[in-house]
């Protein structure tokens, strides 16, 4: 995902983590071979999460979050 740290190359282990927005459960791999990596996520979306949460968020939430700022709505 859309983390505000870097993704490291390679596989990651993952790890499950609890989503901050929604509060689901979800694996977590923090590598370019995680689930989000191939998410294109535009910058607004990733300022948005930057600036108020410290973890990964779902598949879920981040595709609501995408739809919504192709759509134009505020995230």
């Amino acid at each position: 995902m859309i983390m505000t740290h870097s993704i490291e190359q390679g596989v990651g282990s993952g790890k499950t983590v609890t989503c901050p927005i929604c509060g689901e459960l979800f694996t977590c791999a923090l590598s370019s071979t995680c689930w989000c990596a191939s998410r294109k996520v535009p910058a607004e979306v990733t300022e948005y999460l930057a600036g108020r949460y410290e973890t990964c968020v779902c598949s879920a939430c981040l595709d609501r979050l995408i739809e919504q700022a192709g759509s134009g709505e505020s995230p």
